[in-house]
C-alpha cells in the first residue's frame, strides 16, 4: 500500500490552451519584455507583522494567507554597503547565487581589499565563494549572519488573476522554505501554495516575519502545461536576466534582518 498522503487537485479554470490570460499578457506587453517592475511586489510586514497587505492599482487587500500557483522563483543574492543601508544602493547583486554584479561604487563599510579578492572579471565577481568566505559569510554580518543577504523571489499566480504577484522569501525564512520546495509532489508552476506569516526572533532578538509555506493543492498536467508556457519560461528569463545598473537596486524589495 502507498504510504503517499492523497494531494487535492485544484481546478485553475483559466489555465486553458487557447488561454484568454495568454492572449492579454502578450497583447499587454507589446514587444517589451516582462520586468519585475510590471508585477505587484507583496511585501513582507515589519516587525513581526502576520498579515499580507496586497495593493494592487490602489486596490488594498489585507489576508492572513496568499494562496496561489507557483508559477516561478528566482534566486536573489545582495552585499549592501551597511549593515542598515537606509537609501543606499546595493554593492553587488546576483541573480543566480553564482556571480555577483557590482552596481555601485559606493563602498560604505565593505573592504575594497577584501571585496577585489573575489573578482572575476569587469565589475563580476565569484558569490560562491564571497558568501562563504570569513569577510562576508557567516559571522561577519549583523547577529552572527552572513554580511551578504540570500533570498528567493517567488511569482504566485492567485485563483482569478491574470498576472502573478512577487513575493521574496528573506534568509530568515529560507530554512523552512528551501526543503518545502524540494519535497513538492510535482513541478513547482503546478503546485497551488498558501504562504503564512509567524512572527519570531531573529538571533540578535529583532522581531520579524517569517514565511511559512504549505501545499494546498496542484493543477492538472494539462492546466500546468498551458502554466509553464505562459508563465513559468518567460518569468524564469526574467528572473534569471543579470541585474541592469540603475535598475538593479529596484529588484531588490526588501532587506531583512
Amino acid at each position: 500500500m502507498s504510504t503517499d498522503l492523497a494531494v487535492k487537485t485544484i481546478d485553475y479554470p483559466a489555465l486553458t490552451p487557447d488561454s484568454r490570460q495568454a492572449r492579454i499578457i502578450m497583447q499587454n506587453l507589446g514587444d517589451e519584455p516582462m520586468t519585475e517592475t510590471d508585477l505587484v511586489r507583496v511585501p513582507t510586514p515589519a516587525g513581526g507583522g502576520i498579515k499580507w497587505t496586497i495593493d494592487s492599482n490602489g486596490n488594498v487587500e489585507t489576508a492572513d494567507e496568499l494562496v496561489g500557483l507557483l508559477v516561478a522563483s528566482g534566486k536573489r543574492g545582495v552585499l549592501w554597503p551597511k549593515d542598515d543601508p537606509s537609501e543606499m544602493r546595493p554593492v553587488l547583486v546576483s541573480h543566480d547565487l553564482i556571480v555577483g554584479h557590482r552596481v555601485s561604487d559606493e563602498l560604505g563599510d565593505v573592504s575594497f581589499e577584501a571585496l577585489e579578492k573575489f573578482r572575476i572579471g569587469d565589475r563580476r565577481y565569484d558569490w560562491v565563494a564571497l558568501a562563504t568566505s570569513p569577510e562576508f559569510g557567516y559571522g561577519a554580518g549583523k547577529g552572527g549572519g552572513k554580511k551578504v543577504k540570500e533570498s528567493r523571489v517567488l511569482a504566485i499566480l492567485r485563483k482569478g488573476e491574470t498576472w502573478p504577484v512577487l513575493v521574496s522569501v528573506g534568509p530568515g525564512s529560507l530554512k523552512g522554505f528551501l526543503p518545502f520546495l524540494k519535497r513538492l509532489p510535482a513541478f513547482p508552476y503546478e503546485c497551488v501554495v498558501g504562504l503564512k506569516l509567524q512572527k519570531v526572533k531573529s538571533n540578535a532578538g529583532q522581531p520579524y516575519s517569517m514565511i511559512v509555506p504549505r501545499l494546498v493543492g496542484v493543477i492538472s498536467e494539462e492546466q500546468g502545461e498551458v502554466a509553464r508556457r505562459v508563465y513559468h519560461e518567460p518569468l524564469t528569463r526574467m528572473f534569471s536576466a543579470p541585474p541592469a545598473g540603475a535598475a538593479a537596486a529596484a529588484a531588490i524589495d526588501e532587506h531583512q534582518e
